[in-house]
């Protein structure tokens, strides 16, 4: 069966929502005569029902496993092996899915979705009520700007509505035996809800009604939302609102040095082109956020905060006046930390670890004051930036380390390592042409944990430090195995 509905394929569309996550569970609503829930890939040697549901589906469809005997309508296996993949080769030439491979991976599944749903509006058509004006059938090239931009609008809210079911999903699998039993269950049924309001989206999008998509597919994304964070994860709506604050923070930061550093007359080389090149990715990234399109305002955002970093780098913010006022605040920060390790040492505490760490401190400063005198006021603000991070230290040692800080402090450093190594090779397969959403995705949740476990840290809380940075070093293997 073949939909022609708009000019853009629409297998495409349903394949560039699913691919990096799984597909969302129809069966409990569906109409069909056949449909399956796959959270797998499907190839040679995998066993299992999701199997033979594919099998029947085939069959039932005019791509037949085998014409008698294990495979054939009726008895059908649970077996993947060759039979199957030939069907699956031909099922995949006739839906226009590539490569024919004969493995059922998320093109696949995102064809199968497809299918399905086309089948459903053949079984159960969309009844218009006279009030309402009849969607036109879309012809490729025949589309208003309007209806392009009602559709691309669809489209994007159905995408992300899909993969907020997919990470609730996940979520309530990693807390099911944490939680109470009752819990989980209203989370499955609030989730279960807004499935019902996917199907309903994806539905109205194939009877061209794109409004009414919209409208379905934002309520399954509020939905989805609301469990994935009772369920204790981060949405991306969230994410995308907290990364936007944070580098409109950064923009504000940014642009002031800028204006400093043009009224010193200072070298600004190019901070004002990649400032409004950065206000123009965190414009596109609150549209993108107002549409409920967060991954993309993530990754506006981020683009945005990359380029503030390029700006931040291009102006001359070490002026004489910016080092000496650093020299003074360092010296300030070690006067008074000295007087609160002298009471605690009067108090009966070790502060061994806090002297010596005061020393490194005073070493900085005394280097600081000399790049001052000799007007490398760059390695000025350098020296007296690593002595207030001694003097904090310093301040952390009293009472003496432990062996469980030192693990801690050498965890969180190991980790970082192990992220920056990933993320550089992640980025360097994007760069070939690889499909790297899901490996960042499993970076940006180690980049979360790690800020956790240093957060941890700061409150020695040393045994949280170590989970949270198991749990980064499992999402960053995740990554890894995603290249």
């Amino acid at each position: 069966m073949h939909l022609h509905v708009s000019s853009r394929s629409i297998v495409a569309f349903v394949s560039a929502v699913v691919i990096g996550f799984a597909l969302v569970p129809l069966v409990s609503f569906a109409q069909s005569a056949n449909e399956c829930s796959f959270s797998r890939t499907l190839e040679m040697g995998v066993d299992g029902e999701d199997v033979r549901c594919l099998q029947k589906y085939l069959n039932e469809n005019g791509f037949q496993v085998a014409a008698e005997g294990p495979g054939s309508p009726g008895n059908e296996t649970s077996l993947y092996r060759t039979l199957t993949v030939e069907a699956v080769k031909k099922w995949q030439a006739d839906k226009g899915v590539t490569p024919t491979s004969g493995v059922f991976g998320p093109k696949s599944q995102a064809a199968y979705l497809l299918d399905l749903v086309a089948q459903l509006e053949v079984q159960k058509p969309v009844t218009v009520v006279t009030t309402t004006p009849t969607p036109q059938p879309l012809v490729a090239g025949a589309a208003t700007d309007a209806d392009a931009e009602a559709r691309e609008a669809a489209e994007d809210s159905i995408g992300a509505a899909m993969k907020a079911i997919a990470d609730a999903q996940e979520q309530i699998a990693d807390v099911r035996d944490d939680e109470d039993p009752d819990d989980i269950y209203d989370l499955e049924d609030d989730l279960q809800k807004a499935s019902e309001d996917l199907f309903d989206a994806i539905r109205s999008y194939f009877a061209g009604d794109y409004k009414e998509a919209q409208d379905f597919s934002d309520e399954a994304l509020d939905d989805a939302t609301d469990v994935l964070e009772d369920a204790g994860g981060e949405s991306d709506s969230k994410e995308a609102e907290d990364l936007i604050e944070d580098v409109e923070d950064l923009y504000d930061e940014i642009s002031d040095l800028f204006d400093e550093a043009e009224d010193d007359d200072e070298d600004v080389g190019d901070a004002e082109d990649l400032l409004d090149e950065a206000k123009d990715y965190l414009n596109d990234a609150r549209d993108a956020f107002a549409d409920k399109v967060y991954r993309q305002a993530i990754s506006d955002a981020l683009d945005a905060e990359e380029l503030l970093e390029d700006a931040r780098d291009e102006i001359d913010i070490a002026s004489d006046k910016d080092a000496e006022r650093a020299v003074e605040d360092a010296i300030d920060e070690y006067d008074d930390a000295e007087d609160e390790i002298n009471d605690a040492e009067d108090d009966g505490e070790d502060v061994d670890d806090s002297w010596d760490l005061m020393d490194d401190a005073e070493r900085e400063i005394k280097r600081a004051e000399n790049a001052l005198d000799d007007e490398d006021y760059q390695d000025a603000l350098k020296y007296a930036k690593k002595a207030e991070d001694y003097i904090e230290e310093a301040l952390d040692a009293i009472g003496g380390s432990s062996d469980d800080e030192d693990e801690a402090e050498e965890a969180i450093d190991d980790a970082w390592d192990e992220y920056k190594d990933i993320k550089d090779e992640v980025s360097d397969a994007e760069d070939d042409g690889d499909d790297m959403d899901d490996a960042w995705d499993y970076l940006d949740e180690a980049k979360d944990l790690l800020n956790d476990a240093e957060d941890a840290f700061d409150d020695e809380d040393y045994d949280d430090v170590m989970d949270l940075v198991d749990e980064a070093l499992d999402a960053i293997a995740d990554a890894e195995d995603e290249l």
